[in-house]
């Protein structure tokens, strides 16, 4: 197996499973409400919703910057306002940025894997291993506010 389809085996199994961390992202997404997914049922962290969205965002910068675009989102893009996001429209824009990154790195050669990467000190190697323990990151949140969720009903809450 070539590096870039380890690279892609990860991302997807970090997507769909069979993961080693557990529940994959993609599943953790599933029967989850637009309530419960714009709920806060921890004081002081993001929403099911918003930390979708970061990780979406961030599928997306890397395979832009995988096409040579040095994009930095601004603060606002990084963490938008949840109460603004559909749940739906939301999954599927997560979708659509790993299929998007997905795209991007099967089109790369294992040499590109040694490119710093535009605007960084770092190599495509190693921002494309960041991303996929970036958005497991992100999954391990979801699954503890999923877990609070559901052991409380009454924690739905803007």
């Amino acid at each position: 197996m070539r590096e870039i389809e380890r690279i892609l085996d990860q991302l997807n199994r970090a997507w769909g499973g069979p993961s080693w961390t557990g529940v994959p992202i993609r599943p953790l997404l599933d029967d989850l409400t637009e309530e419960q997914a714009r709920a806060h049922p921890l004081p002081n962290a993001h929403s099911i919703v918003e930390l979708a969205a970061h990780m979406s965002l961030w599928l997306d910068v890397v395979a832009d910057r995988l096409a040579g675009q040095a994009k930095e989102p601004t603060a606002e893009e990084d963490w938008r306002d949840g109460s603004q996001l559909s749940w739906s429209g939301m999954v599927e824009e997560l979708e659509n940025a790993h299929s998007h990154l997905s795209d991007a790195i099967a089109r790369l050669t294992v040499d590109d894997l040694d490119n710093i990467v535009v605007g960084r000190k770092y190599t495509t190697y190693v921002m494309l291993h960041g991303v996929i323990q970036h958005n497991l990151y992100h999954a391990g949140q979801i699954a503890i506010l999923k877990k609070a969720l559901l052991s409380s009903p009454s924690s739905l809450s803007s």
